[in-house]
Parts: C-alpha cells; sequence; structure tokens
C-alpha cells in the first residue's frame, strides 16, 4: 500500500491483519478502507481476516454502512471476518446500535 493509504496490511499464518492507520473512517476514507479489506480477504480466502482498528477513536453513522457491507461480503465467502482493539466509543456505537451482535469482536489480536 501506499503511505497515504488508511491501511496497513500484515499477513500472519492463518490471518490476514488489515490495521487502520487513521484515527477516523468516514467518507472521505471509507472506499479505501473497504477495497483494502476486501482485497486482503480476496487474496488469502482460507485466512481470517482481522480489522485492526485500535487507532480509530471515530466512526460517522455513514462508516457503519461500510463495516456491513465488509461483513455482507465475508458472510457470502464463508470467510471469518472480525473486528479487533475498538476503542471504548467505537465498541459503544456498536452496542448502541445492537450492531455488536452483526460482527465478531475481540479484543485484541491474541483472541483469535
Amino acid at each position: 500500500m501506499t503511505e497515504s493509504s488508511p491501511v496497513l496490511v500484515e499477513n500472519l499464518p492463518g490471518v490476514v491483519v488489515v490495521r487502520i492507520v487513521a484515527e477516523t473512517i468516514n467518507e472521505s476514507n471509507l472506499a479505501a478502507v473497504r477495497s483494502a479489506v476486501a482485497l486482503a480477504g480476496e487474496q488469502s480466502p482460507g485466512d481470517v481476516v482481522a480489522m485492526d482498528m485500535a487507532k480509530v477513536g471515530f466512526m460517522p453513522s455513514v462508516s457503519l454502512g461500510g463495516l456491513i457491507q465488509l461483513s455482507q461480503l465475508f458472510k457470502s465467502r464463508k470467510q471469518r471476518f472480525l473486528l479487533v482493539g475498538l476503542q471504548p466509543g467505537v465498541r459503544e456505537m456498536l452496542v448502541l446500535t445492537r450492531l455488536d451482535r452483526v460482527f465478531e469482536i475481540r479484543a485484541g489480536l491474541s483472541e483469535i
């Protein structure tokens, strides 16, 4: 990925970690994030895809739609997709919208 990319992809045994390096996922970077995560999963179809969101402190509601689209994509591929390292505000937003029931969420990569 280029320096301006909002993500870094790391391939580990059995897991593709997509680290979000931006502090927010919003309308300006959502398409790039979604496309990078989808591509990482496509390139490693047998692996778990873990979206590491430890640096993301804020997500507007438009970003939730992008995460839901990713979840549906990975379900259609029968590929496990999880959100990792959520900051309290982001996790609370998922709980309030009940999307914590849609996503597999883990505190850290060691829990995968």
